[in-house]
């Protein structure tokens, strides 16, 4: 039975060259990233490349491994490939992430009003998270989304913590105000 190390421990190992623990590294890692990728190059086939290509430069840095940094310098290494493989779409809008379909949304426990009401709820949040502009969404989908720590975030966008967070601010702003928008008068 293998006993699994902490994740300190796993980087250590990883940045000596250990394989082993560079692909539990990964393991621990591609999920988070990948739903990252996805977000941001808007495009599965995209954001498998982009992933792809972070973690086997993270293979050839170990000093980024020993930091302890991994998960933010990953989704930084994501965001620039998926900013690369988008310039020549850029004119182009695309809705954020996978299409939700109505059958998608559980419904164990809901009547059919309620599951179309909780699906275009969700339908709307996507919507509005696509149409913010790439700074705003992504600080929103890196702390609200994916759950990334101040710092974590700070680190992958570059933003000293005081912009990171009238950035983040500004984009919550924007997205209930766009979401309020379309739910349109309510009586």
């Amino acid at each position: 039975m293998t006993v699994a190390r902490p994740p300190r421990e796993m980087a250590v190992a990883a940045a000596s060259g250990d394989h082993h623990a560079l692909a539990s590294l990964v393991r621990l890692h591609h999920d988070r990233v990948y739903r990252f990728g996805v977000r941001v190059c808007r495009d599965d086939f995209d954001a498998d490349d982009a992933v792809q290509e972070a973690f086997i430069k993270l293979a050839t840095r170990p000093d980024v491994i020993a930091d302890g940094g991994a998960l933010s310098w990953l989704m930084t290494v994501v965001r620039n490939a998926c900013h690369r493989l988008l310039r020549p779409f850029w004119h182009r809008r695309r809705t954020l992430g996978e299409q939700i379909e109505a059958h998608d949304v559980p419904t164990d426990s809901l009547s059919p009003e309620a599951a179309m009401e909780r699906w275009e709820l969700v339908r709307s949040v996507h919507a509005a998270i696509a149409e913010l502009d790439r700074p705003h969404r992504e600080v929103l989908v890196m702390r609200d989304l994916e759950g990334l720590s101040g710092a974590e975030t700070c680190a992958a966008l570059g933003l000293e913590t005081a912009a990171m967070k009238t950035r983040l601010h500004r984009a919550r702003s924007m997205l209930r105000e766009s979401i309020r928008h379309r739910a349109g008068p309510r009586g």
